[in-house]
């Protein structure tokens, strides 16, 4: 498959001529994504949140079953209260089964150069280790979804480990939509410890999770145990400063809608972080009640958020090297 970049330049800018009657406001930054096929309408659900909030060079490799790979070129632009066009150029490359499409040389020199490049990958992370090293060499910042590639077929261990590797071994900027969701329930669990109640960090016994996808789950064990100094001896399984051991336990779940977070003391006290899906969440601990509210941002929200900035979040990579600490015995 041999690619005419001038031809699709030319091609991108006729179409956005005829989208806009205005000025039109330079493209901010590449966005690759990078997917299976089926994956192309979680793609264009981010996108269309995008649109019109940043203007960006878009180029999706999709994996598909069609013989033969292709490439089509298309503009969305909208206009924004300074009355200019903010559009989105879009490449779609299909990778069909000859794999010309997925190839490196393919969409490497239809990239802008001189502003960043973000790579949204919705794919599997195991077994795709030659296009992704290709992926991390182009990229700035890579974005996954852990939950969304457990879903898959990847095993969370793999995951932990493919992630910890890039990231805290290769210093690879990567944000993870999964650690981003669970953001508002790490908020949960440093308010329900604030205060004098912190010091019954040191009595915790167990983690008793529902309602959370497993790789949340994982992520929210690293956390705690980065945060407080546990040291791992299995995925689910801790060994806090005195030597005790700290289980987090889960009952799954699909989503981030009804989450439990009970946290288990010693003396069977528990501290519970109870939300719900109406963005209602009650922290009930020993003595007290305190009514908070919690909102769990969407993709199109993640993402909007994370291509304003290069930057890597310490707090990810710190749980991520909390994963590599050689287990104790168990």
């Amino acid at each position: 498959m041999k690619v005419d970049v001038e031809a699709v330049e030319e091609e991108l800018a006729r179409i956005q001529r005829e989208l806009s009657h205005s000025e039109v406001r330079t493209s901010l930054f590449n966005l690759v994504v990078m997917s299976p096929g089926a994956e192309q309408g979680m793609a264009d659900d981010m996108l269309n949140y995008l649109l019109g909030k940043r203007a960006a060079r878009v180029i999706h490799v999709a994996n598909s079953e069609t013989a033969e790979s292709r490439i089509d070129v298309s503009a969305r632009c909208f206009v924004d209260r300074e009355h200019k066009s903010v559009c989105f150029q879009e490449i779609i490359i299909t990778n069909g089964r000859d794999g010309a499409g997925g190839a490196p040389g393919t969409w490497i020199p239809l990239l802008v150069r001189d502003i960043p490049t973000y790579v949204l990958w919705l794919d599997r992370l195991t077994d795709r280790e030659t296009l992704f090293a290709h992926v991390r060499s182009q990229a700035d910042k890579i974005l996954v979804d852990a939950d969304h590639c457990t879903g898959l077929g990847d095993e969370p261990d793999e995951v932990i480990a493919i992630l910890r590797r890039i990231v805290v071994e290769e210093a690879v900027p990567v944000a993870d939509f999964s650690w981003r969701r669970l953001r508002p329930y790490r908020r949960l669990a440093a308010l329900a410890f604030n205060g004098e109640r912190a010091e019954w960090l040191e009595d915790i016994a167990r983690v008793l999770v529902t309602g959370l996808p497993a790789m949340s789950v994982r992520y929210l064990g690293l956390w705690l145990a980065e945060r407080l100094g546990w040291t791992p001896v299995a995925p689910f399984r801790f060994r806090d400063l005195h030597g005790r051991l700290v289980e987090i336990e889960s009952a799954g779940g699909d989503g981030p809608c009804d989450v439990c977070i009970s946290v288990v003391l010693d003396d069977e006290r528990s501290v519970d972080i109870r939300a719900s899906e109406n963005g209602c969440a009650d922290l009930e601990y020993p003595g007290g009640t305190d009514e908070q509210v919690v909102t769990v941002p969407s993709r199109g929200e993640i993402l909007l958020e994370e291509v304003d900035a290069v930057y890597a979040d310490r707090l990810f990579r710190d749980a991520l090297a909390c994963a590599s600490l050689k287990p104790h015995a168990q």
